[in-house]
């Protein structure tokens, strides 16, 4: 990709951040390789799948990701061992960018990442339960156990020391890995590691920041809700089928065509992860193979026998058909 670093404001004629050219795939890039990169962008920084490694060192997996009683196990959080400051600014671009444009940059981050974005307070009742939900109950148990019960569970073995998300232990304070908590500290040795935690990525964050704030000017920025922004940046993350009825235009056929019917059928029983087709070869011994022409948004559906048959084949083709090869001769 060859990039153009743009100015706070750009023209709206900019429909692209940058043209993808990509290697042993037949793309002439109108925007659908543009957007194809953007999303390979997203999945290399925040991996949809847990039990994929994360290839780049910039977000680690919150501690709720290992923790199945959790309701929020698929986000990320800055490394806090990450001091290539530059890069995150750059995420932080990316970011604004997708804010000011119509697409989209899906970064699986918790409120605790999106208020600091947008210049919020944070807390540790309201926010670190979405990044590590069992510290906070153990905390909450350790404030209000009594001294038998205290020297019952910990005994010698707390310490002044804390797990962060990228799996380091830091002292709380000087020589803190032997220095024992006793029962009568225990309220500030937990008062030092909800600091510890809710600042861990500090750094990293305000880094991100001084990037978006870098396309987005600040009087703007500070007019959004982090939930608004997170939407701005991110989308919507679950899309109705009825919601997206309402984008669909058809061609060559009445919106009643047996294939919409199995279409939108087949849809219904998708998760909200596969609902959209990304990329599909063209080849002749394919014809049975649903197809998209990712830069101008269209879908070319054959007429299956049932809305199941539909389904199958779409299932297929979102996990198994994403290169680009109608554009030209991947070889020329």
């Amino acid at each position: 990709c060859t990039g153009l670093l743009l100015p706070h404001r750009w023209p709206t004629s900019y429909s692209q951040w940058w043209e993808c050219d990509f290697i042993t795939e037949g793309i002439i890039d109108n925007g659908g390789g543009f957007r194809d990169s953007l999303s390979d962008v997203s999945e290399e920084l925040c991996p949809s799948s847990g039990d994929v490694p994360v290839p780049l060192p910039f977000f680690v997996r919150t501690s709720n990701q290992g923790n199945s009683s959790s309701d929020t196990r698929d986000m990320y959080i800055p490394n806090p061992s990450c001091k290539d400051f530059p890069k995150y600014e750059w995420i932080g671009q990316l970011m604004g960018a997708a804010l000011r444009s119509k697409e989209f940059l899906i970064l699986s981050l918790p409120a605790l990442v999106w208020k600091q974005l947008a210049g919020e307070e944070v807390s540790w009742s309201k926010d670190f339960a979405a990044v590590d939900s069992e510290l906070v109950k153990l905390l909450e148990v350790l404030e209000g156990v009594d001294r038998e019960a205290f020297e019952f569970m910990f005994g010698r073995e707390l310490t002044y020391t804390v797990v962060r998300s990228d799996q380091r232990v830091v002292e709380l304070i000087p020589n803190g890995s032997s220095t024992v908590v006793r029962y009568e500290d225990r309220k500030e040795f937990i008062r030092l590691v909800q600091k510890a935690r809710l600042e861990e990525s500090k750094e990293q964050i305000a880094a991100m920041r001084a990037g978006l704030l870098r396309v987005v000017p600040q009087p703007v920025l500070d007019l959004l809700t982090w939930q608004q922004l997170e939407k701005n940046v991110c989308g919507d993350p679950e899309i109705t089928v009825a919601e997206l009825r309402r984008f669909i235009t058809f061609e060559d056929f009445p919106s009643d065509d047996t294939r919409i019917q199995n279409f939108l059928e087949a849809l219904n029983n998708f998760t909200s992860g596969s609902d959209c087709l990304s990329f599909l070869p063209s080849l002749d011994a394919l014809d049975l193979m649903p197809q998209a022409s990712t830069c101008s948004c269209t879908f070319f559906l054959p007429n299956y026998s049932s809305a199941k048959a539909c389904e199958e084949l779409l299932r297929y083709a979102v996990y198994n058909c994403m290169s680009i090869d109608t554009d030209k001769n991947a070889w020329d």
